[in-house]
């Protein structure tokens, strides 16, 4: 079964985190909330995926990425969070275009409100770009 080019790229962020993060765990697009002894713990969600640009028989398309860092440290959850995120960051820039799956990967502004949890929980967040290219006809085949 083929998978979709985002599919691709998400498996390769998460892997790369994975391996930047160890032995911390990544989670993807969790639907409840991460339980107190899997924290600290780095989530990685899909907020957009849109086509941008057609050309011809290819479509350039971009993902958006929201990567969390998330920890309960009584003490400095802020930079175990923190740090996270900065591992995670540079394993995904090291080679920006994922080893060829995509043709950049840009960091986006990040909003950091609170995020309803309790007293010792941190949520720090950071969005990225990631362009892409496929075939119109097929999503799985990179452009």
């Amino acid at each position: 079964m083929p998978q979709s080019r985002r599919e691709q790229i998400v498996r390769e962020v998460m892997a790369r985190c994975q391996a930047a993060i160890a032995p911390v765990i990544v989670l993807r697009q969790p639907v409840t909330a991460i339980p107190r002894e899997q924290a600290p713990a780095l989530v990685v969600s899909i907020v957009s995926d849109a086509p941008v640009k057609r050309s011809n028989d290819r479509m350039e398309r971009e993902l958006v990425l929201r990567i969390i860092g998330h920890a309960r440290d009584p003490t400095d959850g802020y930079a175990v969070a923190d740090d996270l995120l900065c591992r995670a960051h540079s394993a995904l820039l090291l080679d920006a275009t994922l080893g060829g799956l995509a043709l950049n990967v840009a960091e986006m502004d990040s909003d950091y409100q609170a995020e309803d949890a309790d007293v010792e929980a941190i949520a720090i967040p950071a969005y990225y770009r990631i362009t892409y290219r496929t075939l119109v006809s097929d999503i799985s085949q990179g452009g």
